[in-house]
């Protein structure tokens, strides 16, 4: 009987442990395409080169502190193919790269878009270049589209520190 009984609630235990508490950003937080925009920005994804290994993806964060949107179950290195528009002036575009489970901390990049322009992160690493790599790196920088020259400076961005490690010691009485 108490067989039975745990059959019965595990489905329901199970139900709550995978609802996951996921808000959405507020309107105003997103970034919205402005009114009569003249310029596009979009991110940069270099293919696998082993099946193990994911794409190399460099991808935008937020334009002009404003998050960028994406759909509900997808992550934002998926955005990286996402044409954003932009009017001509000044931004602030902040960028990530992303490759596999590695990853790089959000870098700030700031360019001055021209009108009738597009424009796309390019970037060169070391973070998945090879077996033995340092993956230490990510220079990243905007470049038009049509020409392939840069536009911005180049931003290096580098992988999080290493979370501190704490030993304690084990005694052990006999």
């Amino acid at each position: 009987m108490k067989l039975y009984g745990l059959l019965l609630v595990l489905p329901l235990l199970t139900a709550c442990m995978s609802m996951k508490n996921v808000k959405e950003l507020p309107p105003e937080l997103l970034y919205q395409p402005p009114a009569g925009a003249s310029a596009t920005i979009t991110g940069n994804m270099e293919p696998r080169f082993t099946a193990l290994v994911g794409d190399r993806v460099a991808y935008i964060n937020d334009i002009d502190g404003k998050r960028v949107p994406k759909a509900k179950k997808q992550i934002y290195e998926e955005t990286w193919n996402t044409v954003y528009p932009l009017i001509a002036g000044e931004h602030n575009i902040r960028v990530r790269y992303s490759m596999g489970g590695h990853y790089t901390q959000p870098t700030v990049i700031t360019f001055t878009a021209e009108a009738n322009k597009d424009y796309q992160l390019g970037f060169v690493t070391d973070i998945g270049t090879s077996w033995f790599s340092k993956n230490s790196y990510a220079d990243i920088w905007i470049e038009d589209k049509a020409t392939g020259e840069s536009v911005s400076e180049v931003v290096r961005t580098t992988p999080p520190p290493a979370p501190r490690t704490i030993s304690y010691p084990v005694i052990i009485n006999n």
